[in-house]
Formats: C-alpha cells, structure tokens, sequence
C-alpha cells in the first residue's frame, strides 16, 4: 500500500506584501481569471507563487516556498462573496481550517505593514 505523509513547509519566503483597501482588492482579483480571494481571522488575502523555474523546482524539494506577494484586506467576517462599491464582484473561499493560511494570517499580523 502506498504511504501518505503530510509534512507541511519548513520556511515560505515572502517577497511582497500588500495592504489595500477592499475596493482596490477585489478590483484587482477581478481581473484575474481565477477570481477567488482567500479568508481567514478576518483578512482577505491572495497569494501569488513565483514564476516556476528549475531553482524553485529544487527549493521545494527541500521543504522551502517562495511567493512572490500577498495582497490582503481587513474583512472581518466570512461572507462566500464580496462586493466593491462599483458592484464588481469576487467569490470568497473560507480557508480557516487550513493551518497553513492560519499560521500565514498570524504572521502577516505581526508584521508593520499590518498597521499601516
């Protein structure tokens, strides 16, 4: 039988991240095809990966993810879409039982462009 073994990242590196308004935010996904933004303990997120290249390839194979941004917004509660005041519109995944995003969000709030 094959083996399963859930072994979560030892180190993402975050190259940019980016506080916007909700307008600014859901503008910005709207555009994009997969029009999804991500929630979690009250912040609107999307993160970006890099652009998929050999070095990357071999970074994950050692355990270490390197995105390229994240763009969040204070949204304080969980709603499946979310409307900007010009009616464009985004769906809107719950992802709060992910540890991953979590531990993502936590560490995105202790972080001075938190409270800009």
């Amino acid at each position: 039988m094959t083996e399963f073994v859930h072994k979560p990242y030892d180190k993402i590196y975050v190259r940019d991240m980016i506080k916007l308004n909700l307008d600014d935010l859901i503008g910005m996904m709207s555009s994009l095809e997969a029009a999804n933004a991500y929630w979690v303990d009250g912040v609107l997120f999307a993160s970006f990966a890099m652009t998929e290249s050999e070095e990357l390839a071999k970074k994950e194979m050692q355990n270490e993810m390197f995105l390229d941004k994240i763009i969040f917004a204070v949204y304080d509660k969980y709603t499946k879409t979310v409307k900007s005041s010009t009616n464009l519109e985004i769906g809107v995944l719950n992802m709060q039982k992910s540890n991953l995003y979590r531990d993502l969000i936590a560490w995105l709030k202790t972080q001075p462009i938190w409270n800009e």
